[in-house]
């Protein structure tokens, strides 16, 4: 017995967790379908009070049916009404998803429905013990909003108490009265459970959506993170090798369509082996990372840079002339001789040899015959002293 009292406990715990996650998200919906809902009920409000009237007009009802007429259409008209100010106060309220007015609306809502067929029914007992218009209320009222189970407990008690006092003071049949109250009794019992089970399933698929979303957005991410590893150098940053030759080949492309220069331009650390002996390799990784910074910051957002392996990388500077590709080369050239890159407490200097090569569109030529131009420029730079442009 213990055992099944602390499993309820356990039960009653993670349903109040559950469905406070998921109380804006019921108020939201709520807020929605009061606008249609209020709006569908004030109309066939409407609707009742026009095949009233005109059945009103008709000299021939007696007395009891006169008086049943007209209090239907007083009960009618005030309920369409309550309609018009709810559909008016939902559509104030749509941005307040999580304010105390924005729930008590919705309980209001179920309240005002509930009540007006209450009334309705008593009503109806001055010609017919029928109290269909009671369990529409309360089935419809238990399916359409959602309403957490302890509030709807409350709401249906309240209901269930006003139904038996109002049967007990419109039926004058002491058996109709005890057979309507028992109905009416079992009624709320009934919508209670509907409201629970309504709710119960608005929670699950609601968190499992959550979920389904926050799984969505971390697999993106990680597509995303894939696409960047693939794509791009891990320790730099830069394009790949692979990366960067399928975009220069499609720069190539569209400089042909448009007429334009291309430069390639090679850069190569000079005496890169001394760091990583002197200093390691970690030493020689933040070297890189420096080296990578350094340029991205020196080039426009037009050109590419990537990294081709080891300490060699590579940038491709679109509708470029050899005269402006020198100029930008140089300008990286000084940069990297003046910045020293810093690892712990040392400071690392670098130079750098660069090999420049460009074409222009008419001489048609691919990435393989530009990029192996560029490296014999940056052999021939290399071979008379380093630290410099070719």
């Amino acid at each position: 017995m213990e055992t099944h009292f602390s499993n309820l406990r356990r039960t009653a715990a993670l349903w109040h967790n559950e469905h406070a996650l998921v109380a804006d998200t019921a108020t939201a919906t709520n807020l929605r379908r009061i606008r249609v809902l209020c709006t569908l009920i004030g109309v066939v409000n409407g609707l009742n009070i026009i095949a009233l009237l005109a059945q009103d007009l008709q000299a021939s009802l007696n007395p009891t049916l006169t008086d049943w007429n007209h209090q239907l259409i007083l009960t009618h008209l005030v309920c369409g009404l309550l309609m018009a100010l709810y559909v008016w106060a939902a559509n104030a309220l749509r941005h307040a998803h999580r304010g105390f007015a924005a729930r008590l609306l919705s309980l209001s809502v179920l309240a005002t429905g509930i009540l007006f067929s209450i009334v309705v029914v008593a009503i109806d007992q001055l010609v017919t013990p029928n109290i269909t218009p009671f369990l529409i209320a309360c089935v419809l009222s238990s399916l359409v909003l959602y309403t957490r189970p302890v509030m709807a407990a409350g709401l249906y008690s309240a209901v269930m108490l006003v139904f038996i006092f109002a049967m007990g003071w419109s039926q004058t049949d002491p058996s109709q009265v005890m057979l309507n109250q028992l109905n009416g009794f079992a009624i709320c019992v009934v919508s209670w459970s509907l409201a629970l089970a309504h709710w119960r399933k608005f929670t699950t698929i609601t968190l499992q959506l959550e979920q389904m979303e926050k799984l969505q957005a971390e697999l993106q991410q990680k597509q995303k993170e894939l696409d960047r590893l693939t794509r791009h150098d891990g320790l730099t940053g830069l394009y790949n090798r692979n990366t960067f030759v399928d975009l220069t080949r499609r720069e190539l492309q569209r400089a042909r369509r448009q007429g334009s220069h291309t430069t390639i331009l090679l850069i190569d650390l000079d005496h890169f082996k001394r760091v990583n002996d002197t200093w390691g390799h970690p030493a020689g990784d933040a070297v890189l990372r420096h080296v990578a910074a350094l340029v991205n910051s020196s080039i426009r957002s037009t050109d590419l840079a990537g990294r081709l392996g080891g300490e060699e990388f590579i940038l491709l500077l679109p509708a470029t002339n050899s005269e402006s590709a020198r100029k930008i080369a140089e300008k990286i050239r000084q940069r990297l001789e003046i910045t020293p890159a810093q690892w712990e407490d040392v400071r690392i200097n670098i130079t750098a040899s660069i090999g420049l090569s460009t074409t222009s569109a008419a001489e048609h030529r691919d990435f393989e015959s530009l990029y192996n131009e560029a490296d014999k420029a940056l052999y021939l730079a290399k071979h008379r002293g380093r630290n410099r442009v070719m």
